[in-house]
């Protein structure tokens, strides 16, 4: 026995010799890792935990700097070189001096981290570049939209602020243990050694590849450069939005000279998250032009004539008011700032959109909006003034007691599209301009709203409420959501062409973004567009444009921008119903201003 107790003895020793060691380096891998993993979280469906090569011929150099998984294995510069001179510069080790670093460091670590959770919200879920002056109004705007639509019930905010707190105080704990547990005086030299070596390659890095240090690819990343990256692009977006203030859309737009002779009823629909995706994606492409090809057989048969192509939308992912915006009044809107300053500038100066020219042509204006969310008459007025509507119909105006679905949240797309026909076939007795935004195929796509013969059925509070937040689903499971959610409102706006279109009437249908979640940045900002009426001659003017006969876009390459629509679409009546049919306004393929994404 007395020989076991001499081993344990002396081993423990052993250990505890290296306990300072263990706990610093177990500490500083950890904290390191925390600062990639909203990265990684974001992007699980398609990274790997661990940072594995892919394939047999790789080039290791490259992998090790640079790799498309976002696993958490990284470094970041701030965290080793601040830890590096913790563990070198002993005049830091006094009490009041070392109480000061350690806060200093806390600080960097808690921004590092708040940036990285930010920066891949921007770069993965909405596939933008970080720019404060983009983003802050842009987030702010949405949180209380998002928070409203999640519908979760009172109990989650404190659930959720008590285990915000707590994450927030073991996260501390964890960024002030090098400071407060670890007896730094008692590290052996090689881990400072090694800490040096790691701080220097780490400083090299950044020195060597630049801004390229602020990318999500890269195995350093420098908090540094990021936040200077941030600051420059922050420049150059307040830069887009002087110069867009400077632009006179009266300089492009007048059309009060040009009188439409025939007016036909025009219906524009903007399909949420209808994205070029279904196309391109070879996971979507055939049940999306089997989709495609039975609408244009229910709609030829009908009389009807189809041109469609693809539209590169100003935004990916989400901001679908910057995408019908930018169709409807000519201009380029690709971030919030610029839409903000739009609006403001035009509350009291009438910009001459889309629906103001219709207007003057003698059009009844008017704007469906079923969502249930309570907007300030602040809000309310700005909207008003900015678009311009003769006539809301809002969730009110609805009168709809039943179950609601979605991000709105809203009722079911088919209640909505039935009321507003019986609405306009008995209420408007004047050429009607209709827009309308669809809801049902928005982010998360489930769950969808039955289907049902009459409309007038889903108006019924005993039918059951779908859950307000659907259970978490893996990409494939998302990929049908959307399938079946495109199929959805697709079928829904061909019954309304079938119903509701007369001889001359025209519906435009357009994606406003590519879907969230189930597309990526490969596949571009490009959206279908779909020309739909009994005038063929009318349809067939949108060849000169590259659109392609029928429901099927052409050969995938975008033919047009968002903000090329509105001076297509005025070109085209003018072309076929106009007072004057050789006198025609130019075509602006890309509107009257640009910015870069």
């Amino acid at each position: 026995m007395w020989q076991v107790r001499f081993v344990k003895k002396h081993l423990t020793s052993e250990v505890r010799s290296l306990l300072p060691d263990l706990g610093f380096w177990a500490a500083f891998l950890l904290l390191d890792a925390i600062l990639f993993l909203p990265f990684y979280l974001l992007t699980r469906h398609q990274s790997h935990l661990l940072p594995l090569p892919n394939g047999k011929h790789i080039d290791f150099l490259r992998w090790l700097l640079h790799r498309d998984n976002y696993d958490p294995f990284r470094l970041n510069a701030e965290v080793v070189g601040l830890l590096a001179v913790w563990v070198w510069v002993r005049w830091l080790w006094e009490e009041s001096r070392r109480k000061w670093y350690r806060r200093f460091f806390v600080l960097v670590f808690f921004v590092a981290l708040v940036y990285q959770i930010y920066a891949g919200v921007d770069i993965f879920l909405y596939h933008n570049e970080p720019a404060f002056y983009n983003d802050y109004p842009f987030m702010t705007g949405g949180a209380r939209f998002v928070l409203d639509s999640l519908q979760v019930p009172s109990w989650y905010y404190p659930a959720a602020a008590v285990a915000l707190a707590m994450a927030l105080g073991g996260l501390y704990a964890l960024a002030s243990a090098p400071f407060r547990w670890i007896p730094v005086e008692r590290l052996k030299l090689s881990t400072r050694l090694a800490m040096a070596l790691l701080a220097a390659a780490a400083m090299a890095f950044v020195v060597h590849y630049g801004s390229a240090a602020s990318e999500p690819q890269m195995e350093v990343e420098s908090l540094t450069v990021q936040l200077a990256d941030n600051l420059h692009r922050s420049i150059i977006a307040r830069r887009a939005v002087s110069n867009l203030n400077r632009l006179d859309p009266y300089a492009f737009y007048d059309y009060a000279r040009y009188h439409l002779r025939e007016k036909p009823n025009i219906y524009l629909f903007f399909v949420e998250s209808y994205g070029s995706v279904l196309y391109t994606d070879p996971d979507f492409h055939d049940d999306y032009v089997e989709t495609a090809k039975n609408l244009q057989e229910k709609l030829d048969a009908a009389g009807f004539h189809e041109a469609t192509a693809l539209s590169i939308s100003p935004t990916w992912g989400g901001g679908s008011w910057m995408a019908y915006t930018s169709a409807m009044f000519g201009v380029r809107v690709s971030k919030q700032p610029q839409y903000l300053a739009l609006r403001e500038k035009y509350q009291f100066l009438p910009y001459p959109n889309l629906g103001r020219y219709l207007h003057s042509q003698g059009y009844e204006y008017i704007w469906l909006v079923p969502i249930d969310r309570g907007l300030t008459p602040k809000e309310q007025m700005e909207n008003s003034r900015f678009y311009s509507p003769d006539r809301w119909i809002t969730f009110k105006d609805l009168n709809y007691h039943g179950p609601m679905y979605g991000w709105g949240p809203s009722p079911p797309d088919q209640y909505t599209l039935g009321f507003t026909q019986e609405f306009l076939k008995r209420d408007v007795h004047k050429p009607v301009f209709l827009f309308f935004l669809t809801q049902a195929s928005h982010f998360p796509f489930a769950p969808l709203p039955p289907m049902v013969d009459d409309w007038r059925r889903l108006d019924d509070p005993n039918i059951d409420h779908p859950k307000p937040l659907p259970e978490p689903v893996s990409y494939r499971e998302r990929a049908r959501d959307y399938e079946a959610a495109i199929r959805y409102e697709l079928k829904l706006l061909t019954d309304f062409a079938l119903n509701m279109a007369g001889p001359n009437d025209v519906i435009v249908l357009i994606g406003d973004h590519q879907p969230p979640a189930v597309s990526g940045p490969w596949e571009g900002y490009a959206t279908p567009i779909h020309v739909i009426s009994r005038n063929a001659r009318f349809v067939d003017g949108f060849r000169q444009y590259g659109f392609a006969p029928g429901m099927v876009p052409g050969d995938g390459t975008p033919d047009m921008h968002h903000e090329g629509l509105y001076s297509m679409l005025v070109r085209q009546l003018l072309a076929v119903y106009g007072a004057d049919t050789g006198k025609l306004p130019p075509y602006l393929p890309h509107g009257i201003g640009a910015s870069a994404r």
